[in-house]
């Protein structure tokens, strides 16, 4: 590295490496040494990955132990919650913003005009948290500029058809995405998060790349999971599994054991149904009601493509800090086009207990119904 002032260059050791990601028209390059490059590879199991190559941002990533010692590794300055527990100052404006995190030992530049972001790192462990972090930012910034919308929703994609599973935090996205995998097999596309792209060729959606969650109480109702449930939870009552707030995370280098029939993990997928479950524990029964359009479209802008619940604040946090994404009313224009665009698409809420067999029979149904796209 020759150095670390906000306005100096980086250079990488003769160790380095460089791989081009890309998801649509967003491109990224990330010149790292081959553990953090590897690590990206891993988590960002969506992109596609070529070698080097031109590309909208680069990131420079590199080791420099000593970086705390630097006159810009300091905590005053705007402060940004980037989660968990985890604080980045900023000192500067744009184009050129400089950021340290603390509690990682990370200093960070970021330029607009040149979008080259420059991260240098005290230890390999940082490095590796920050290369598909950094990378996940750069691309969607770019694909938000594109038009794309956060939703929290899972996706999965059976007989070629692209269900979209939709709901606040709780409402069983995660169990209705796992168990049609396992029942009616299909692909893998996302749990928590789906960026969707209403153009007129059609919609479209990305997955934003992520391990996937899921609580103890779907897995034991899916016997191919239940080995994944802790052991020091496995004796809960069937109640307080269900009820048990911390998730086991499973990576994505695992999703392939989630599949069955041939599934594999796509990195796209076109909507041709959505659903909105309601799962009760205690249910006994399962019923289906189809939403009409425009309860579907006012439900969608309200709940912001249920990233915000009305009632109980912010159901998933978007934390767009590095490479902030459009201004409010381009966001805004996007998220009308978009929810118009999935009100044309059938939609249904599930009402559904424990049984995840029973659920999976309901979404058959509507896939045999003849109706979708």
């Amino acid at each position: 590295m020759t150095s670390l002032t906000p306005a100096g260059p980086v250079t990488l050791d003769a160790n380095s490496v460089a791989a081009t990601f890309r998801c649509g028209d967003a491109s990224v390059t990330l010149h790292s040494d081959a553990r953090a490059l590897a690590e990206a590879q891993r988590v960002l199991y969506s992109y596609e990955v070529q070698p080097a190559g031109p590309a909208t941002w680069n990131i420079h990533l590199s080791l420099e132990r000593d970086v705390e010692f630097t006159p810009a590794a300091k905590s005053g300055g705007m402060g940004f919650d980037i989660g968990p527990q985890s604080y980045a100052y900023q000192q500067g404006e744009w184009p050129v913003r400089v950021f340290w995190v603390p509690d990682r030992g990370t200093l960070l530049r970021t330029s607009q005009a040149t979008r080259i972001i420059n991260v240098w790192c005290a230890t390999a462990e940082a490095a590796g948290l920050w290369a598909p972090r950094l990378v996940r930012q750069a691309m969607t910034a770019q694909l938000l500029t594109a038009g794309v919308v956060y939703a929290h929703a899972a996706a999965y994609i059976v007989r070629g058809r692209g269900i979209l599973v939709a709901g606040h935090r709780g409402r069983g996205k995660t169990t209705t995405l796992l168990a049609g995998l396992h029942y009616l097999g299909g692909d893998y596309v996302t749990n928590d998060r789906l960026m969707l792209h209403a153009q007129d060729s059609g919609l479209h959606g990305y997955p934003w790349p992520m391990p996937l969650r899921a609580g103890i109480g779907t897995l034991a109702a899916l016997p191919h999971l239940r080995h994944r449930v802790p052991a020091d939870q496995r004796a809960l009552t069937t109640d307080d599994k269900w009820a048990f707030p911390n998730k086991v995370a499973i990576e994505p280098e695992e999703f392939s054991t989630l599949l069955n029939h041939g599934g594999k993990v796509a990195r796209q997928m076109t909507p041709s149904l959505m659903i909105w479950p309601h799962l009760d524990p205690h249910r006994a029964d399962v019923s289906v009601e189809r939403v009409d359009a425009g309860e579907v479209h006012q439900t969608l802008l309200d709940t912001r493509m249920f990233m915000h619940d009305p009632e109980r604040g912010t159901s998933a946090h978007i934390n767009q800090w590095l490479v902030p994404g459009p201004t409010d009313d381009v966001t805004e224009a996007h998220l009308r086009r978009t929810a118009a665009a999935l009100a044309l698409l059938p939609c249904y809420r599930i009402h559904a207990g424990a049984d995840p067999a029973a659920l999976v029979a309901a979404v058959d149904g509507l896939l045999n119904a003849g109706e979708l796209r």
